[in-house]
């Protein structure tokens, strides 16, 4: 698994990882100073792009007409464009949409500020809210 693996990698990155690698237990005394990095192996190494430039040929005005184009589409869908059934409806609050979640989530609310002692003034107030509207469409 592990050769087959270091092939892999030796294929990919065009070069053999152990032949640059060497170990050793003994210490230097110079392993706790700083090391200069001019004078170091690592600043003669150069790092190679990841990813190749390909030269485009394209016109010299075609980043222009990109950013005409988008600035001409938001000022359209942002300013001038009137409002639809679509626009109308992400207006709605999930309350809106789903019918007696508002008020369970309230009780819930209500339940864990009781058990918690917290205030619960507001919550008593929006369910009696939710009560009598829900009065009103039953009887009319």
């Amino acid at each position: 698994m592990t050769t087959i693996l270091c092939s892999f990698l030796c294929r990919y990155f065009g070069r053999d990882f152990r032949t640059n690698r060497s170990f050793s237990n003994k210490i230097d005394a110079s392993e706790n100073e700083p090391i200069k990095f001019s004078t170091s192996q690592a600043s003669r190494k150069s790092a190679r792009p990841l990813v190749k430039r390909v030269n485009v040929d394209m016109p010299w005005y075609q980043p222009f007409s990109v950013v005409g184009s988008v600035a001409v589409f938001l000022i359209y869908f942002c300013v001038l464009r009137e409002e639809n059934d679509l626009d109308l409806e992400f207006n709605k609050t999930l309350y809106d949409r789903i019918k007696g979640l508002e008020k369970e989530q309230l009780l819930q609310s209500y339940r864990f500020n009781k058990e918690h002692g917290k205030n619960v003034d507001d919550i008593e107030r929006r369910l009696k809210e939710l009560e009598e509207q829900e009065n009103k469409l039953i009887s009319p």
